[in-house]
């Protein structure tokens, strides 16, 4: 299987973080972003990105996490979320219109700790947006702030495969 690994605003991709990935048997496609210098054209080439290498499977932080929240909707394939700027309307601007009919299966990872995308502030949204949580599964994690550590990231991939496989 393949996945799309979003890195965060002023992050990069993780090489822990892919030979995470890679040490489940995942095909990594882990492409830099400067989230600065691109802005809106961010959203148009990780689609392209995603359509070219077939992926299976979004995985996102923070701005990444908000990027693949919409791929995941547009292309119809599973995701897992940590800490996705969903709420932050700056950044709504950048997706295009899209298909918000697909229902994809949804992991996210809040991180109760975290003081820059607030986990209230993110379930509130998704309470907006689905009436019902059939759709997606939610990990409040206690422990967890802005950073995703790489125990976290371990279990939770572990955890988000085990699920949809």
């Amino acid at each position: 299987m393949k996945v799309l690994y979003v890195h965060g605003l002023h992050s990069n991709p993780n090489p822990e973080k892919v030979k995470i990935l890679e040490d489940a048997k995942l095909e990594v496609i882990a492409p830099f972003i400067d989230y600065d210098k691109e802005k809106g054209a961010v959203y148009n080439r990780v689609k392209a990105i995603a359509i070219e290498e077939q992926v299976d499977l979004v995985i996102g932080s923070s701005m990444g996490g908000f990027i693949a929240y919409w791929l995941a909707k547009d292309l119809n394939l599973p995701a897992l979320l940590y800490n996705p700027a969903l709420y932050f309307e700056s950044v709504q601007q950048f997706i295009p219109k899209i298909n918000n009919n697909n229902a994809p299966p949804l992991y996210f990872c809040l991180g109760e700790k975290d003081e820059t995308v607030n986990p209230t502030e993110v379930k509130a949204y998704l309470d907006l947006q689905y009436p019902s949580s059939e759709n997606f599964k939610i990990i409040n994690a206690s422990w967890l702030s802005h950073g995703i550590d790489l125990k976290t990231f371990a279990s939770m991939t572990n955890w988000f495969l085990a699920e949809t496989k």
